[in-house]
């Protein structure tokens, strides 16, 4: 099923994609989840025009990329490594932003039925603003 289709449908139990989660970040996790850090700083990124929609996680792959296209040119083969690190790097960005959909979708689930369910801790783990 889609995401537009399940928030028509199903809004109570689809996570809103402009919305920041709804649950705290380490509900129902033993351990401390590592936070995501930006190695790229914003001058770099404005200084190397890096377009908007390439500003994420890897950016800094992206720069060491371009620097290295840029030193090889025009023998781009030469930088194979460089491009398979980033494209890695984007592989696993895709997949943590996808895991934390789906973890938030779950949990949106398992509150919706303990809610339906009258349990007293139905809002367990959610962020109180």
């Amino acid at each position: 099923m889609g995401h537009t289709w399940s928030e028509y449908v199903a809004p109570e139990t689809t996570p809103l994609r402009d919305k920041p989660s709804q649950f705290e970040p380490h509900f129902g996790f033993t351990t401390e989840r590592r936070e995501k850090k930006m190695i790229a700083s914003l001058a770099e990124m404005e200084s190397a025009k890096v377009p908007l929609d390439a500003r994420d996680f890897c950016t800094h792959m992206l720069l060491n990329l371009r620097g290295c296209i840029r030193e090889h040119f025009p023998f781009n083969h030469h930088c194979h490594h460089e491009r398979e690190e980033y494209y890695e790097c984007q592989y696993h960005d895709y997949l943590d932003r996808m895991k934390d959909y789906e973890r938030e979708k779950r949990l949106l689930q398992r509150r919706h039925q303990l809610r339906q369910g009258g349990a007293p801790n139905a809002e367990e783990g959610t962020i109180s603003a």
